[in-house]
Order: structure tokens, then C-alpha cells, then sequence
């Protein structure tokens, strides 16, 4: 998810090997769907992307509240508007540890950057716990996004069965450590790609609740 890059190699030209990636992405049923920074190809996956949708304040506390119950209280419930999937996740990450301060900061802040800077703040912040909560935190923003949009939720169920992996060099826990650019042929080191699982996580739920549907 680290959206900063250290090279041109991101960019591509229309002869380098990204491009070919690229070019063999959208072709090849086999060939993973990599994606990166929001304004290059498949930025519509990438955390940062815009993309406006809302999420009930119940759902928010099971995801990050081991003590919520759903029948406490049902007339407080509420929902929040984000402005891309990063914005939900710093929210949930401030939320998980009770920082009401840095999430209403979060929530007033409209760039995905400092969003994620402001999720680096976050008061009595413990890793493990929120290590516990996290992908099921980006598997929830994502439904969200993509289920709602037409347009982002036909690009989504387009990609069939397809690994979509995200190629951050910086980022070997959301992503794979490596950029399109080199990652097949480094695929046997990558990364976790914890953000690519959530995304098909994601996609899995919207085609069967669309199957579902059509059915009744």
C-alpha cells in the first residue's frame, strides 16, 4: 500500500518490460493483474483510489471491537462516508485502539496520503492486535467500494479468477515487495500481498451475492 515511487520504472514506456506486462496483463488468463499507484493501469485496486462509499458504524465495531454487541444498541447506528478505501482503513486502524481524535482527523482529511500518515499516529497503537483485525478491516473497505460502484465492481468481476497482485517494491506485507516490472521473475520471494488476497476475498462475496440475487 506504500504509494511512493522510487523510480521511473513504474511508468513504463511504450517498449520497456512493465509495458509488456502490461500489454500481456490484459491478454493472458494466466497472467497476474498487477497494480500500483491509482493513475496507472488497474489503479482502480490501489487503496488510493477515489472512490466514495459508506459503511454503518455497526459493521465498523465488529470489525475492530472484540466486546461489540449488535443488539446493545441498533438506534445509534449510523453511516460513515469515505472517500477511498485508505480513508476506511485509517479510520478502522485509529477506531481498533479508541484514538476518537486522530479518526475524526482522518475523516476531515480528503488526501489518501495524509490519511495514511495520520493512521501512523494513532494513540497506544499495539501491532499485534491490530495484525489480528486488519485484512478482514481491507476486505470489508473493499466490498464496500466495489460493490456500490457499477463501474468499479464490473472492472473487479472482470478479472474472472485472475491473481491480482499489488507491486510495491516497498511493501512486502500489503504487497509483494517487487514491482511489475520484476516480479515474475522473482515470484517464488514475494511478499504477502495481503492487499492483492483481500481484493479476491472481495470479489469472491460480490459475484456470489450477485449470483444470489439473480436467482431469487
Amino acid at each position: 500500500m506504500d504509494q511512493q515511487p522510487t523510480n521511473t520504472e513504474s511508468q513504463g514506456t511504450p517498449s520497456s518490460p512493465i509495458k509488456k506486462a502490461q500489454q500481456e496483463d490484459s491478454t493472458d488468463d494466466d497472467w497476474p493483474i498487477f497494480f500500483h499507484l491509482p493513475n496507472a493501469m488497474n489503479g482502480e485496486f490501489c487503496q488510493w483510489f477515489p472512490s466514495i462509499f459508506t459503511v454503518s458504524t455497526s459493521k465498523i465495531s465488529s470489525l475492530i471491537d472484540d466486546t461489540y454487541d449488535a443488539d446493545a444498541n441498533p438506534s445509534a447506528d449510523e453511516d460513515i462516508t469515505f472517500n477511498c478505501a485508505e480513508q476506511f482503513m485509517m479510520y478502522c486502524k485509529a477506531g481498533c485502539f479508541n484514538d476518537t481524535d486522530t479518526q475524526r482527523r482522518i475523516l476531515a482529511e480528503s488526501s489518501p496520503k495524509e490519511q495514511k500518515h495520520l493512521g501512523r499516529q494513532v494513540k497506544d497503537f499495539n501491532d499485534e492486535r491490530w495484525d489480528e483485525v486488519k485484512s478482514d478491516v481491507v476486505v470489508a473497505g473493499s466490498i464496500a467500494k466495489f460493490a456500490r460502484n457499477r463501474k468499479l465492481r464490473g472492472k473487479l468481476l472482470a478479472t474472472g479468477d485472475r491473481l491480482l497482485v499489488e507491486a510495491s517494491p516497498q511493501d512486502p506485507v500489503w504487497g509483494i515487495g517487487y514491482s511489475a516490472k520484476h516480479a515474475m521473475a522473482h515470484q517464488e520471494h514475494w511478499g504477502e500481498n495481503r492487499l492483492g488476497k483481500a481484493l479476491m476475498v472481495a470479489r469472491d462475496h460480490i459475484r456470489l451475492n450477485e449470483a444470489t440475487n439473480t436467482r431469487k
